[in-house]
């Protein structure tokens, strides 16, 4: 009898940490409008949101500084419907610790680069 009990009771308590793991994931996902940043690339390669819809960019402390806009490669280039914020010849710096949220009003494709970093750029896909 006791042997039974102390299985049910390990069964019990099994059953409750696989619960409390299963939990805490829950509170840790990102929302599908952040964009993060790391020392030299964007955590995500694209990200899909509907006109008006605001997008948050994070520059973690673990981060750099960077310049981001509209481009291709390490340029700024202009791109119609894109964020005024974004569509600067000089980028939008950001260091460690930075975070904004910018508003993608028009539908399009838009391409965000880095201009310091060679290669980090993040597809953001707008939909009407």
């Amino acid at each position: 009898m006791r042997g039974m009990l102390r299985r049910q009771a390990l069964a019990l308590w099994l059953l409750a940490l696989l619960a409390a793991l299963s939990m805490a994931g829950c509170g840790g996902s990102k929302p599908s409008n952040e964009v993060d940043m790391g020392v030299a690339a964007f955590q995500q390669a694209s990200v899909s949101v509907k006109a008006g819809t605001t997008v948050h960019f994070v520059d973690p402390n673990t981060g750099g500084t960077h310049i981001i806009c509209v481009g291709q490669a390490t340029q700024c280039v202009s791109q119609a419907g894109a964020p005024a914020a974004l569509n600067d010849p000089h980028g939008l710096q950001f260091n460690q610790g930075d975070s904004r949220d910018i508003v993608f009003p028009t539908a399009g494709t838009y391409i965000v680069v880095c201009i310091i970093h060679p290669g980090m750029q993040v597809t953001v896909m707008v939909t009407s």
